[in-house]
């Protein structure tokens, strides 16, 4: 038949299996897009490097990017004219020459002006691109070329090689993050959420790594499952983006958890008749034995049932033992 068992394994009455994705801080991330319609000319890192504060990440060109640095010059030009003709006009009304309404206008131009300026510098900074750099000179010359800037410093850990080819505004480019922290992120349902809070320690042992929960969703969503967050403190062996399970040992008891709780892997688990089952080895042969599963993911799950110490599960020939287990009724 191939049945194998193995043991099951009592546990903390408090452990939650979960499935959690690994993320890192928003505020740890950045994301750069095209700022302009343009193309880039030339790419300067790749994923995997490491870039600081202000390192250029690759050349952009945009017709656009040219008209906002005129633009640009003619406010810095208009707001100096405009600066000079106020320091001018104080003169003259101090004197007597000219009326207030006239110094008042004055005045006016110059604000103006310089709201002016204001927004044409901020519209550049936005756009985070630099037009200074001596390398930026020399390799194009070119009044609508500018590099594009790393805000943060970090890792590159998306890079769209898209050279030579014309990209709309808001086109992703670089994704740049510090992976020095690392976030978990779990969607569980609403009924294992009760029982977590922030402060419970997760442990993911295949990656050697622990976590503490610093925040629960008490709403659960559309498809009734609620959300944890999670920072990491012994990050082991993890990386960024990858999926792994992981055990929430929580502090408070949910309710309905009153009975000793059981590890077993989430193969022996089957359903008979609408109802959990697992098949247990005993002194007078194999019997089958529903379950209430608490938790479970692809490797292993949390059950309730009255077992002894040291009882076995069969984890395979599961079909075999069903089809006899109907021929006995």
């Amino acid at each position: 038949m191939g049945v194998n068992f193995v043991q099951a394994i009592p546990v903390d009455s408090g452990s939650v299996l979960v499935s959690a994705s690994v993320t890192v801080p928003p505020e740890k991330q950045a994301i750069l897009s095209a700022p302009y319609p343009g193309q880039l000319s030339q790419m300067v890192v790749g994923v995997g490097d490491q870039v600081k504060v202000g390192s250029p990440l690759a050349y952009f060109t945009s017709p656009q990017m040219g008209d906002s640095r005129q633009k640009l010059l003619e406010a810095t030009s208009d707001a100096r004219l405009a600066k000079e003709a106020l320091v001018r006009d104080n003169e003259l009304f101090k004197e007597g020459i000219i009326p207030q309404s006239r110094l008042n206008i004055t005045k006016a131009k110059a604000e103006n002006a310089n709201a002016m300026l204001m927004a044409r510098q901020s519209e550049l900074k936005a756009a985070g691109i630099n037009f200074d750099g001596p390398k930026n000179k020399d390799a194009f010359n070119s009044y609508a070329t500018g590099a594009l800037k790393s805000p943060i410093q970090g890792t590159v850990v998306e890079a769209h090689n898209l050279i030579g080819q014309r990209v709309d505004t808001g086109t992703l480019l670089f994704r740049i993050a510090d992976i020095s922290t690392l976030n978990l992120e779990i969607n569980t349902s609403g009924f294992k959420s009760m029982g977590i809070q922030p402060g419970d320690e997760i442990v993911i042992a295949s990656r050697n790594a622990k976590a503490k929960v610093t925040g629960v969703s008490r709403a659960v969503s559309a498809s009734q499952s609620a959300r944890v967050r999670a920072s990491v403190e012994e990050r082991g062996t993890l990386q960024m983006g990858e999926v792994v399970n992981a055990t929430i040992q929580t502090k408070m008891k949910p309710k309905g958890q009153d009975k000793t709780l059981w590890q077993v892997p989430s193969r022996a688990i089957t359903s008979w008749k609408g109802q959990s089952a697992i098949f247990m080895l005993t002194n007078t042969g194999v019997i089958l034995q529903p379950v209430s599963v608490i938790s479970s993911d692809d490797d292993l799950a949390s059950i309730q049932a009255p077992l002894s110490s040291g009882v076995k599960v069969a984890v395979t020939g599961i079909a075999s033992l069903k089809a006899l287990a109907q021929k006995d009724e």
